[in-house]
């Protein structure tokens, strides 16, 4: 009891030294918090969060918090008014949990561990875990709205370019006058007609591993917003490429020629097929003058990236394969004849560096945190998608709700008709047993009337 009186003295003092909240803003609250006997919120445990929580009066909040949710102190300070407001519709809880963290942040003599307000979280010392219980609170927020909304940008992405290779297949430079570019590689790889096709079943592969990774993972809403979003800026800047420059075709045996489609719908229909086909000739899609720059070579690259990003470490054998795939994906474009080298090295230094450069940023927090209004001018998405996130993304695994329930269903299922399948193995038996017997009796008769 005198630790609890200690600890409450001294976020009494801490409030005196501060402005008389009736000569400041109305805005800014400062109230007394009663406190646990660990004045560190960062190292409550769920107990203690509990124990905040009664001296507090909100006994109502404690199940669905500490129990149903197991929030921990780490979890506490970081919860946002959105998550107290679901959960509990309780906002002043949401008023003491603001003051707790402002008198924490302003506090000398309460300070946070480092690893709680550390801006910057080097890799190793994210805990990666192989399997974790999928909570509903986390102190990394999903934010599935925003995720839905970097899907539609993608989609609207996507199909803007496939109605740029529309137009860009009009603007092809006739193969008759306009012959192949020098290119040093090209004209020293012999054309393999089926090269083409072996990149794209690498492409499908990829992609297959990637969404396993991603669905497995337990912060996969993260993962897939941020791979939504790389894909259409890399897609935005190749339908700006093709458009600007239109390069004759890369090799001279070819049936390409450049034909102008009659009207917009026809273009529109045109551009929908493209779409619904991804580009890929091995759904039926058939594109000319798509040079600058490679989107299979983007596939291939940042699906490499997110598989070696969002797996262990220790996971070696499947990086190492990742980036096989890749490079024999990418030598087979060549081998195909189906893009210039330009277009292979464009593509490679913008996926790689664009994914490099978004989780740079994604990881340091020092970034957001300097001039906020700067980053919302110059990077507006990354800074809208990646504001709640306030520390790298820990490796965990655990199935998706739908997988569980189903998984759970199915269990279900075969244990109500497992008694009955027992039933139907034993009458089977019993039958094949007097067919078999009866069988031996009408031979034996057989060759006793004999």
């Amino acid at each position: 009891m005198e630790k609890e009186n200690k600890d409450y003295l001294l976020i009494r003092m801490f409030n005196s030294t501060l402005p008389n909240p009736s000569k400041s803003n109305s805005n800014e609250l400062y109230q007394y918090v009663s406190i646990p006997s660990s004045s560190n919120p960062s190292t409550w445990t769920i107990r203690q969060v509990e124990e905040w929580l009664e001296m507090n009066h909100f006994n109502d909040c404690i199940d669905i918090l500490c129990h149903q949710n197991q929030i921990d102190g780490k979890h506490l300070i970081n919860l946002k008014q959105n998550d107290i407001l679901s959960l509990t519709k309780n906002n002043q809880l949401w008023l003491q949990i603001k003051i707790l963290q402002k008198s924490l942040q302003q506090s000398i003599t309460i300070q946070l561990e480092p690893t709680v307000l550390n801006t910057c979280t080097s890799y190793d010392q994210i805990e990666e875990q192989l399997t974790t219980n999928c909570c509903l609170i986390t102190s990394i927020r999903s934010d599935r709205k925003k995720t839905l909304l970097a899907f539609f940008m993608l989609l609207i992405t996507i199909f803007f370019s496939s109605f740029i290779i529309t137009i860009v297949d009009e603007r092809l430079p006739d193969p008759k006058t306009f012959p192949p570019l020098p290119d040093l590689i090209l004209e020293n790889i012999e054309q393999i007609p089926w090269a083409f096709s072996v990149t794209e079943k690498l492409i499908l592969l990829e992609m297959i591993t990637l969404i396993i990774v991603v669905l497995l993972h337990r912060h996969r809403m993260i993962i897939l917003r941020r791979l939504f979003t790389i894909v259409a800026a890399l897609y935005f800047l190749r339908s700006c490429t093709m458009l600007f420059t239109s390069l004759p075709v890369a090799t001279r045996i070819t049936d390409c020629q450049p034909k102008r489609l009659d009207s917009f719908v026809a273009r529109l229909n045109k551009a929908i097929i493209i779409f619904l086909g991804q580009g890929m000739s091995s759904f039926g899609v058939k594109t000319c003058g798509d040079y600058l720059y490679s989107g299979h070579t983007c596939t291939l690259v940042l699906a490499a990236h997110f598989i070696n990003e969002y797996t262990p470490r220790t996971y070696h054998l499947l990086h190492f394969l990742s980036w096989i795939t890749t490079f024999t994906g990418m030598f087979f474009i060549l081998a195909g004849h189906q893009h210039y080298s330009i277009d292979i090295l464009i593509a490679w230094v913008l996926s790689s560096r664009l994914f490099v450069y978004y989780h740079t940023l994604a990881n340091n927090r020092i970034f957001l945190q300097r001039d906020i209004n700067r980053m919302r001018l110059w990077f507006p998405f990354f800074t809208y998608f990646e504001e709640n996130i306030k520390t790298a993304i820990p490796n965990e695994y655990c199935l998706p709700k739908c997988l569980s329930d189903a998984r759970i269903t199915i269990s279900n299922w075969t244990e109500a008709i497992r008694y009955m399948i027992y039933w139907l193995i034993f009458f089977l038996f019993i039958i094949i047993t007097y067919y078999l017997s009866f069988s031996k009796k009408t031979i034996l008769s057989t060759l006793i009337e004999r």
